[in-house]
């Protein structure tokens, strides 16, 4: 029986489920955009004494009529909690319709709850050397995130989880942005974070439906300096003056030729230098961010980085393999290193390990695969980004020489297109 465009109700028999006494018990179906789920109507009756076409019971007597008082007061009921849930709710499914019926309570949660239940996961797990500590701080960065836009623009401290809805996802980015200047890739990652809330909220049976699925994160490839080979050959070649500048200069040189991030070259020591099966010198470690194996053959450079280093008082104190201090600092030397270089551009950490992955590797025909492994990258497609750029730097030395070309022989390049 159609009650309106998205509910109908069915009367059956569960003849499976047959008593002693020959009867069947009477079962509704709740049909909501073809999901099902089945209530027990608390009725039995012979099979021969039902109409399956009408839903009812046949005939007049007392227990007819009774049963089929029961069935219209059940419908009514039903309608009426469908009817309350669709006011409530942009979505309302037939297993909602049904814990309405039977009056159950479903498990809920808050948006604050179910993010501190996620952090507390990732926790275990950062104690186990399963996630990287930067991983979970990123979380709780979130959560501090979630707990500013939700007192912004709703005026409250925390709200449950199924009175969330998709323009949520957009207004916490536009909060991200507009109120706290965070760049889009960044308010992207903490939206990702937030959907992966909600999705273990649904898998936890918190939540009937996640309502930011739709909700679509895009990311803008940023522009990526990188560093080419006469810029490393100036890099290389010029002694500093004061020794911190140098020390800075021949670490950011070895991230250069080995891809490492900040973080996983200031925790190297000397045993993660072996022998590997080859016979060469390699360095072999988790990377400190993902904990995919990193293990990256030693370059001449870089072993002479290493070698320069080996007794470094700061080195030998701290049983490191370079110098490497703060990361601000860091940052910081470089822009000036790059200066005194004549090099116009801004060196970072991150720089190093983009010019490694292109300038070092890809340039020279290392494929994709291999850099990938190299890089530590649990997915290709996260390498990818560098043969883009790569196929840029192409199409833009080719769309230079095409320049000069016509300079040189204008005549013969008209000629060729008049061929053509």
């Amino acid at each position: 029986m159609k009650v309106n465009e998205k509910l109908s109700m069915l009367l059956t028999l569960e003849k499976s489920k047959t008593s002693k006494d020959g009867k069947a018990p009477i079962t509704i179906r709740l049909t909501v955009d073809s999901k099902r789920a089945e209530i027990s109507l608390g009725q039995k009756v012979l099979p021969e004494q039902w109409n399956q076409d009408a839903g009812i019971a046949k005939g007049s007597s007392t227990e007819a009529r009774l049963i089929n008082t029961a069935i219209e007061r059940a419908k009514v009921k039903l309608r009426q909690h469908y009817d309350l849930l669709l006011s409530q709710n942009d979505y309302v499914s037939a297993a909602m319709v049904k814990e309405a019926y039977q009056g159950k309570k479903k498990d809920t949660r808050s948006l604050l709850e179910a993010v501190a239940f996620v952090i507390d996961k990732m926790e275990k797990k950062v104690s186990n050397g399963h996630r990287a500590a930067g991983t979970l701080s990123k979380w709780r960065t979130t959560k501090d995130k979630l707990t500013e836009f939700i007192q912004h623009d709703y005026k409250v401290k925390d709200m449950p989880l199924d009175k969330i809805v998709y323009s949520f996802a957009e207004d916490f980015v536009d909060f991200l942005m507009l109120e706290q200047g965070v760049e889009s890739n960044t308010a992207m990652k903490y939206l990702k974070n937030t959907k992966h809330v909600f999705k273990t909220a649904v898998e936890r049976d918190w939540l009937l439906k996640n309502p930011l699925t739709a909700y679509k994160c895009t990311y803008i490839n940023p522009d990526r300096d990188i560093l080419n080979e006469a810029e490393i050959t100036a890099l290389y070649q010029k002694k500093l003056a004061t020794p911190k500048l140098q020390e800075v200069k021949d670490t950011y040189l070895f991230m250069c030729f080995t891809g490492y991030a900040y973080k996983d070259v200031s925790l190297l020591s000397p045993d993660h230098v072996i022998k590997f099966f080859d016979g060469e010198d390699w360095i072999v470690k988790n990377r400190e961010k993902t904990l995919c194996r990193e293990n990256v053959p030693l370059l001449p450079i870089a072993k002479e980085m290493i070698e320069r280093y080996k007794n470094h008082p700061y080195c030998k104190d701290k049983n490191v393999l370079l110098p490497v201090q703060s990361n601000q600092a860091f940052n910081s030397y470089l822009k000036e290193i790059a200066g005194i270089c004549g090099i116009d551009k801004n060196l970072t950490t991150h720089t190093a390990r983009h010019t490694f992955a292109t300038t070092v590797t890809l340039a020279n025909g290392v494929p994709l695969e291999t850099v990938s492994a190299l890089l530590g990258h649990k997915s290709i497609r996260t390498t990818q980004i560098y043969a883009k750029i790569i196929a840029q730097k192409i199409s833009d030395d080719m769309g230079a020489l095409r320049e000069k070309l016509f300079i040189k022989m204008p005549h013969a390049l008209l000629l060729q297109e008049h061929a053509a």
